[in-house]
């Protein structure tokens, strides 16, 4: 039974059960008239200003996986950094916590050594989980403060800022991280997967995790910017309310384990859980995150779609 469960495509279908099962509890609750009503009076302008964003969004995607590309060879161009961005993120869409990504980047250099292309990959990861724990934890610790104050209490800010503050000090100072790497066992150091931690060792310094740290933050900004356009052009909400919430959001998305396709359902359900302690619609929060998807995920996914083909033939 396990086994079956496991199966990849076995468990590709129950996700794609589970979030048509969460959009449609979604459309029970909210209402198909008033989401398709949010929709005929929406702003054009902040729709358009929303696209804008996330094509921003995706510019400084491609541009920081460049970034690290150029760590471990130089002569990678934009074209191949393109490519490489685009097929780890379609393959990383269709497999369980992305892991397909890895796989995706390594097949679209197969010039490049393996374990460097995992390495900084794994960076990559660590620098955008980094940020989620720091923005999307603050706006979790905002939101339960300002809304269940009966589950909060002041000295937990002390704790928090602490760890907060020392995630932002281990990730713009990963060289004093890489001195305790070299305090392990030489047995383990000459393992040939160590490889992929060795390239981190030999190529990211100080002044990469800072570079790398800005665009992540960046990155996180445009997000946030994002979502505060295309929830003002259904609704009318204050710049700090919708931080607040769509930080929220991307922490809630991030710890949940990946139960949906594409997460799918379940950052619907957590927009229009926040959204409306501040009192947005829940269509207007519902139709948001869905342009949200479409734009961030479902056309990246397609394009990557493409590249893998292109990849085929070559």
């Amino acid at each position: 039974m396990n086994s079956f469960l496991s199966h990849p495509g076995v468990a590709t279908v129950l996700k794609i059960i589970i979030s048509i099962v969460l959009i449609a509890a979604l459309l029970y609750y909210i209402d198909i008239t008033a989401i398709v009503e949010s929709f005929q009076n929406a702003d054009a302008l902040y729709l358009m200003a929303g696209f804008a964003l996330a094509v921003f969004q995706l510019i400084i995607h491609v541009y920081r996986w460049r970034y690290l590309l150029r760590l471990i060879s130089r002569e990678i161009s934009t074209t191949e950094a393109i490519t490489s961005f685009f097929v780890g993120f379609t393959a990383g869409f269709f497999t369980p916590a992305q892991v397909g990504e890895f796989a995706g980047r390594i097949a679209s250099h197969p010039n490049i050594n393996k374990s460097h292309i995992v390495g900084i990959t794994v960076v990559d990861k660590l620098y955008w989980a980094a940020l989620t724990i720091v923005i999307g934890g603050s706006g979790v610790v905002v939101f339960i403060a300002n809304y269940f104050p009966e589950y909060w209490n002041p000295f937990y800010q002390y704790p928090m800022t602490f760890v907060f503050g020392l995630i932002i000090a281990v990730f713009l100072y990963p060289e004093k991280v890489k001195e305790i790497l070299k305090v392990l066992p030489e047995k383990i150091r000459g393992h040939r997967f160590y490889e992929m931690i060795q390239v981190i060792e030999d190529v990211f310094h100080n002044k990469n995790g800072w570079m790398l740290f800005f665009l992540t933050s960046l990155l996180y900004g445009v997000i946030l910017l994002e979502y505060y356009f295309l929830t003002n052009a259904f609704q009318p909400v204050a710049l700090n309310d919708v931080v607040m919430c769509a930080a929220s959001v991307l922490f809630v998305k991030a710890v949940i384990l990946p139960i949906s396709f594409g997460d799918l359902g379940v950052r619907e359900s957590a927009a229009v859980f926040f959204f409306e302690r501040v009192d947005v619609i829940a269509a207007v929060a519902f139709n948001a995150s869905l342009i949200m998807s479409f734009a961030n995920v479902i056309i990246p996914t397609a394009i990557g779609a493409l590249l893998v083909t292109k990849l085929k033939r070559t």
